[in-house]
């Protein structure tokens, strides 16, 4: 039973580990599609642009600008599923730290009890 208990906590912890790596990863993506979004609202900051628009020192800037305002609406949208999934893995992880408190106040508990076995044995 001893056995199984400590393999459920490494398995809980490598979970654990897992869980906030990948949200590490989300949370890098984040920021990199954040810069990217910064950018191209450098180049670009209007949300709407007539295909047919003109600007100095640009040839075919409506094209351009409807190509930028496009890709600034995917990074949009990938932002909001990265907030889901970081969502999820956020409500994972909760979960399997509270299971992982589980088992260790269940792991203290066993030990506390043996200890006093141990004890009331040499006492008595």
């Amino acid at each position: 039973m001893a056995h199984s208990m400590e393999r459920n906590v490494q398995q809980t912890r490598f979970a654990i580990a897992d869980l906030q790596k990948r949200i590490a990863v989300l949370e890098a993506t984040r920021e990199d599609l954040e810069r990217q979004i910064r950018k191209l609202n450098d180049s670009v900051p209007e949300d709407e642009v007539d295909p047919n628009a003109q600007r100095e020192g640009y040839v075919a800037y409506g094209s351009y600008a409807q190509s930028v305002i496009a890709r600034k609406e995917n990074l949009r949208r990938s932002l909001g599923d990265i907030g889901v999934q970081t969502s999820d893995l956020a409500a994972d992880l909760r979960v399997a730290m509270d299971a992982l408190d589980s088992f260790e106040r269940i792991r203290a508990r066993r030990l506390a009890a043996k200890a006093e076995a141990e004890t009331q044995r040499r006492a008595g």
